[in-house]
């Protein structure tokens, strides 16, 4: 369909389809996104809304079996006169509108008439008439037409009521457009079709009424009324939803989409309680006053867990009603939800003073179950002293006696509430019998809260008891008759008979107990055991054990029931019995801490196990004989998941039989290792228990009150290890598997050692197929799982394969993390500062390498800044860190920067087994030469000779800090900055010698008696010094550019290579020609004692043969190459 007009006269083109997303209009920014989207909502139905009247239920509607009469009456529910949407839901909101549009209907229609066709010639020419009439303007004058003046106060508006915009009415929604003629046939055409039952016909025309008038809220409604009809609620839900949108500023609209989605919900409680909350904001945006939208979107705050925003709406709609008791109600209730009793205290207290402020005929709305509400959140706070005293007060300006206030002075009883005036009441001074009258008094009092005073009293202590107990009795719980108080105020009982449970008064429980046996909603579970615990403390061991009997037959998961069994058998002398009930809470106990490690349900292990196992049965635990059918009827009941402990135990055994040939290379043993790896390792990540919120909890255990730090004393578990112990003492065994309560060390009976050797493996082996992420993933996981978070060996092997596996994907940014962490986990170690180098230039490229980038050379800074910092002071004077010697230092340093007063501003990371930092004891040669060695790569040669000098200082002849400083004289004598470039010449040739001299001369302690192989090593090694002395000669003669001295050096590094290499030629390849190659494919056992041999020659030849190729001598070249480069 193309060029429908629109009732704004404009032609729209629309696509032409049949389906009814494509047939709304383009998404609006403003409009909810959800509303375009493919899918539709799926609401569940809901409680009613408090707001709406008897609307019906907009059930689908079986208009097949209709008469005539009841099709008019729908064919009247969607016509069009009118406005078609309006409604009565909310009156206040409608008749303020009517009458305001009633006021200013003339002025519209005056102002709708002088906007006339400008096709119809009449019109034109008779509004020109009076157009030229009112100005004064001759239509044959030649000239100019005087511009007409707009003064405020003139024009068709001027001192007319009820002007949009002007004086008198509030601005507000347009009046509705009228339909088009076509879009009215298509609607009517498809109400009859919708009345006849042919739902797709009715469908499609009115789709295709909205792509005429899209506006129209009716064609919307209609559509909902069809889909709900056809049974589709998804779809009727989103129709109507998408056709609030065409009247935005119509709360009545809002109200009935609110009731709707309500009314159709599906499933999705959550998606319900969403949507409807959107609906009530669109109300709140159009009137902030709009309280029941408020209370209504704070319900559905609730119900989504929301409590927080419950609180605020609650809250803002106090602040505009102060002291709304609705309000205060569900704000109590929010933040005892929140466990922010004394807010919601507060705000009641508050509330009650402003009512006692009124006289009793304009405080209505306050009453008895708010004195009980605010009784209730003193009881929460744990203060019966002031809810005793609250309840009085308050209660006493309830019955009309606000001044009678002698009855504060007498805070040890409740004389005031007694029944009669005597013997009491008449005792007390001031009181005047007959001021008021009798039902004020104790007659008045509601029972709840005389039950409150009783508890109250309680709680106060021991002296209080008779006080107590005489409000207890207004019950009679003897009476078991007919008319017994227990079936009105059978919770009132219950409350009473804990109250005196829990003070100890367990005879007197039992009388308030026994009669909520006559009523059938308070005797659940709980009440049985809370009168077996009675009954047992009483010494009424048959009704203790008829209680607990009853409880475990009805319910066979229950653990209390069968320990109380176990200790009342236990008193009894059944012994045999005792030991019954001990099995069966062992076991339910074990069953509740798997249930506790249940998360959502993960197949791939069962259909692991299913694949691998074929046919084959996995065997079940053994039991005793008298517990078979019990555990039988238990697994015929559970589901799947009961054989996930088998099944995880078969998995790893399989894995086991796979690691030797997944180690040696199989590729489909690889993957199957793989899979099984995986699965297992899912199954340990998603167990919330090993993963806490905070990560400093150590693991504990797999319950609740385990991983909170510890089982709770007199736990139920604990109750069983007591029985059992004395059980066992008396059979003569002590069976300590049975009934362990320690800290696990295993899960699924696989030692959390073997799970972490899966866990460092899977990530080896997956790394080594290119799978670097899925390595890095594993080991993050391993690293946060409470069972080895706090143990800094586990810790440590993590890292080490991280950047093992980080190695293995040449992934050079995570090996400078890894570094990293080493060098702050273990700070002030050499060999962290060594591994930090050799991590940092393995992989990348060299002259972009994260070795001498910024935030390396910042942290080591840090690093060296720490050490300084927490040496002693006078480390730093030339004269005494010379004299003293570095033991004294050492001690120094002890003395005046110890652990307990480390100095401030400093990066210290690690620490002790206590927890105290650990300071630098000397300064780190190994750390200054790192630092200088990331300066010297960056070019800053200069500042790295400032931290050279001073390992320098330490360490006089070490030859790996003597070439760096040499180095750096000479390279810096090349760069344009050098001041005196034959200075620093000399200067790096002066400290190449003494290289020379410390590398050449050096003597090593090296023992040769026995073994030859031992002399051959240690003279290999003085060669390759001399060697590497030769190499980095001929490389500084070579940068500056003298050839005439670099060539000897190089020369002299070939003959030392020939000389390295002849010796282990000879050992390793016996009577082969020297001209070939070593064969590297020989097995181990052919060469046990082959060594790795540093030789410089390839790289001694490659500088002789760009020297020769550049000066013309090809042929030297050539020769160098053949000799010394070809493979």
């Amino acid at each position: 369909m193309d060029g429908y007009e629109n009732s704004h006269g404009r032609a729209g083109n629309y696509p032409d389809s049949s389906s009814y997303q494509e047939a709304q209009l383009p998404a609006d920014p403003a409009i909810d996104p959800r509303l375009f989207d493919s899918s539709y909502l799926t609401l569940e139905h809901g409680s009613e809304d408090a707001v709406f009247g008897d609307l019906g239920q907009y059930g689908p509607l079986d208009t097949a079996s209709m008469s005539i009469g009841q099709r008019r009456l729908l064919q009247e529910q969607f016509d069009l006169s009118g406005s078609n949407d309006e409604s009565d839901d909310v009156d206040d909101y409608d008749d303020d509108d009517e009458r305001l549009w009633n006021e200013g209907k003339e002025a519209y229609d005056d102002y709708s008439a002088i906007r006339a066709d400008p096709e119809d010639p009449d019109s034109q020419a008779s509004t020109e008439a009076e157009s030229e009439e009112d100005d004064g303007y001759d239509a044959n004058d030649a000239s100019p037409r005087p511009r007409k003046r707009r003064r405020r106060g003139h024009g068709p508006f001027s001192g007319r009521y009820g002007a949009r915009g002007g004086k008198g009415i509030k601005r507000g929604p347009r009046r509705p457009l009228e339909p088009s003629p076509e879009f009215k046939m298509l609607h009517s055409q498809a109400t009859e079709a919708f009345i006849d039952g042919d739902y797709d016909r009715a469908i499609e025309l009115v789709q295709q009424a909205i792509l005429v008038n899209p506006e129209m809220f009716a064609a919307h409604s209609l559509l909902s009324e069809i889909f709900l009809a056809r049974g589709e609620k998804d779809k009727a839900v989103t129709a109507l939803f998408s056709g609030a949108h065409t009247r935005p500023r119509d709360p009545t609209v809002w109200y009935k989409v609110a009731r709707l989605i309500q009314d159709r919900a599906g499933e999705n409680r959550q998606k319900t309680l969403n949507d409807m909350i959107y609906c009530y904001s669109r109300i709140i945006e159009i009137d902030g006053k709009s309280y029941n939208a408020r209370f209504q979107r704070a319900a559905a705050y609730r119900e989504l867990g929301y409590n927080g925003r419950a609180a605020g709406e609650y809250e803002r709609i106090l602040k505009e009603l102060p002291h709304n008791i609705r309000a205060l109600r569900h704000l109590a209730e929010t933040y005892i939800d929140m466990q922010d009793v004394h807010k919601a205290l507060e705000y009641y207290l508050a509330g009650i003073e402003y009512y006692m402020s009124l006289d009793n005929d304009e405080n209505m709305e306050f009453s008895w179950s708010d004195v009980n509400i605010c009784a209730e959140l003193y009881a929460y706070v744990g203060d019966p002293r002031k809810g005793l005293q609250l309840l009085s007060s308050v209660a006493r300006w309830l019955l009309g006696r606000k001044d009678d206030t002698i009855w504060d002075d007498y805070i040890d009883d409740d004389r005031e509430w007694d029944a009669a005036d005597s013997p009491r009441r008449i005792k007390t001074d001031g009181f005047i019998p007959g001021s008021f009258p009798i039902d004020s008094y104790g007659l008045g009092l509601p029972m709840e809260l005389r039950i409150k005073l009783g508890t109250f009293r309680l709680k106060l202590g021991d002296r209080y008891v008779e006080e107590a107990l005489a409000h207890f009795e207004w019950l009679s719980p003897e009476d078991d008759s007919e008319n017994s108080t227990v079936f009105d105020y059978a919770d009132l009982y219950r409350e009473a008979a804990d109250a005196l449970k829990d003070a100890g008064l367990f005879k007197e429980a039992l009388r308030f107990y026994r009669p909520l046996q006559l009523t059938e909603d308070y005797a659940d579970v709980s009440f049985f055991l809370a009168m077996g615990e009675c009954a047992f403390a009483c010494s009424d061991l048959s009704l203790a054990e008829s209680c607990y009997l009853t409880v475990a037959e009805n319910d066979s998961a229950n653990l209390q029931s069968r320990v109380n069994l176990a200790k009342l058998y236990e008193t009894m002398g059944e012994r045999d019995q005792a030991l019954y009930y001990v099995n069966q809470a062992v076991l339910l106990g074990r069953e509740a801490r798997g249930r506790s490690r249940r998360r959502r349900k993960d197949r791939r292990i069962a259909q692991l196990a299913k694949e691998f196992q074929g046919d084959t049965h996995i065997s079940t635990r053994i039991v005793p004989r008298h517990l078979a059918n019990e555990v039988a009827r238990r697994e015929a009941l559970q589901d799947t998941d009961a054989n996930r402990p088998q099944q995880v135990k078969y998995l790893y055994s399989k894995m086991n039989d796979l690691r030797p040939n997944m180690r040696a290379g199989d590729s489909d043993a690889t993957e199957d290792w793989l899979d099984i790896a995986d699965a297992l390792l899912h199954d340990f990540r998603t167990n919330r228990v090993f993963y806490p919120l905070q990560k400093n909890r150590i693991f504990l255990g797999y319950s609740r009150e385990e991983q909170k730090g510890g089982k709770k004393k007199g736990t139920v578990m604990d109750e069983v290890q007591e029985v059992a112990d004395r059980l066992q003492e008396w059979i003569g065994q002590y069976n300590t598997e049975a009934t362990s309560t320690s800290i696990p060390n295993d899960y699924y009976g696989i030692s959390f050692d073997e799970w972490f050797e899966i866990f460092l493996e899977y990530a080896f082996v997956v790394s080594g197929q290119g799978d670097k992420d899925e390595a890095y993933d594993v080991l993050a996981a391993a690293t946060d799982a409470s069972v080895w978070y706090h143990y800094k060996d586990k810790v440590r092997q993590i890292h080490i394969c991280w950047f093992t596996c980080a190695l293995r994907a040449c992934d050079e940014e995570t090996l400078v993390s890894e570094a990293r962490w080493f060098t702050k986990e273990y700070q002030f170690v050499t060999d962290t500062y060594r591994l930090f180098s050799i991590l940092s230039r393995l992989c990348g490229d060299p002259s972009r390498s994260l070795f001498h980038a910024s935030p390396s050379m910042k942290f080591m800074l840090r690093q060296v800044k720490a050490m300084d910092s927490t040496l002693p002071k006078d480390h730093y004077l030339m004269k005494v860190s010379t004299s003293k010697p570095v033991v004294i230092r050492q001690a120094t340093a002890k003395a005046t920067r110890g652990p307990k007063n480390p100095p401030k501003h400093v990066s210290l990371t690690t620490r002790h087994d206590n927890g105290e930092l650990i300071p630098a004891e000397d300064m780190d040669v190994a750390l200054l030469v790192l630092y200088g060695h990331i300066l010297y790569s960056g070019n800053s040669f200069y500042p790295a000779l400032n931290y050279y000098y001073r390992a320098y200082a330490l360490d006089p002849e070490n030859p790996g800090i003597l070439l760096p400083i040499a180095l750096c004289y000479i390279h810096h004598s090349l760069k344009r900055q050098a001041d005196n470039r034959h200075y620093l010449i000399l200067q790096g040739l002066s400290f190449m010698s003494l290289y020379r001299k410390v590398r050449c001369e050096k003597k090593i302690v090296h023992e040769v008696n026995k073994d030859a192989n031992e002399k051959i090593q240690t003279d290999v090694t003085l060669l390759s010094e001399r060697q590497e002395v030769e190499y980095n000669y001929g490389r500084v003669y070579h940068s500056l550019g003298l050839l005439h001295q670099a060539i000897p050096c190089y020369e002299r590094v070939l003959e030392l290579g020939n000389q390295i290499q002849s010796p282990h030629k000879d050992s390793s390849v016996g009577g082969e020609d020297k001209g070939k190659a070593v064969d590297h494919g020989e097995k181990k056992d052919e060469k046990p004692e082959d060594m790795l041999v540093e030789d410089f020659s390839p790289e001694a030849a490659v500088a002789l043969q760009n020297i020769y190729a550049l000066n013309g001598n090809l042929a030297g070249a050539r020769e160098v190459t053949e000799k010394y480069l070809i493979i």
